[in-house]
């Protein structure tokens, strides 16, 4: 692959990267939409479910697109050098990496949420279910942010290994 095209390609991933970013936050604004208006018929929230889901749709697409563009102009110039290889490996460990620390803060404010719901002092059933749901969403992102780090350390034992680095 010629620098050119390296660098093209390296812009496409970078925009594949935000598209992927963009393509969450609009999936979270989807799922808001849905539970704040479920059984709603108003043709305007109707209107901005379908278009919310066709942006969706699209977006995916697009990443796939160009994605594909992508690993046809690698597939072309021939296989990675070990040196490319390590390259992606690292970026993608530094990704499972930040992904966990993110991720690992959030049952703490789960918890401090569920302690503000304790102390608000309406011990009701709904409230009782939602700090049990929470309580359940904060494990399951702990147990997230172990699967996160192991795929970090995993990657780094690997690229060691192919690069003749020892930890």
């Amino acid at each position: 692959m010629t620098v050119t095209e390296a660098s093209a390609a390296w812009e496409v991933e970078q925009v594949a990267g935000e598209l992927r970013e963009t393509y969450l936050a609009v999936a979270a604004a989807t799922v808001l939409l849905e539970r704040t208006s479920a059984g709603c018929a108003h043709p305007a929230i109707r209107h901005a479910r379908r278009r919310g889901d066709d942006a969706l749709d699209l977006a995916g697409d697009a990443e796939r697109q160009l994605s594909d563009g992508v690993s046809r102009l690698r597939t072309a110039s021939g296989q990675p050098s070990i040196g490319d290889l390590i390259e992606v490996l690292d970026a993608a460990r530094d990704q499972f990496g930040a992904a966990a620390a993110q991720v690992g803060q959030l049952p703490a404010r789960i918890s401090a949420a569920r302690q503000q719901l304790a102390d608000a002092g309406q011990p009701d059933l709904a409230a009782e279910t939602a700090s049990g749901q929470w309580a359940r969403a904060a494990e399951q992102l702990d147990l997230m942010t172990e699967s996160l780090t192991a795929a970090a350390e995993a990657l780094t034992s690997y690229t060691e290994g192919l690069s003749g680095v020892s930890a």
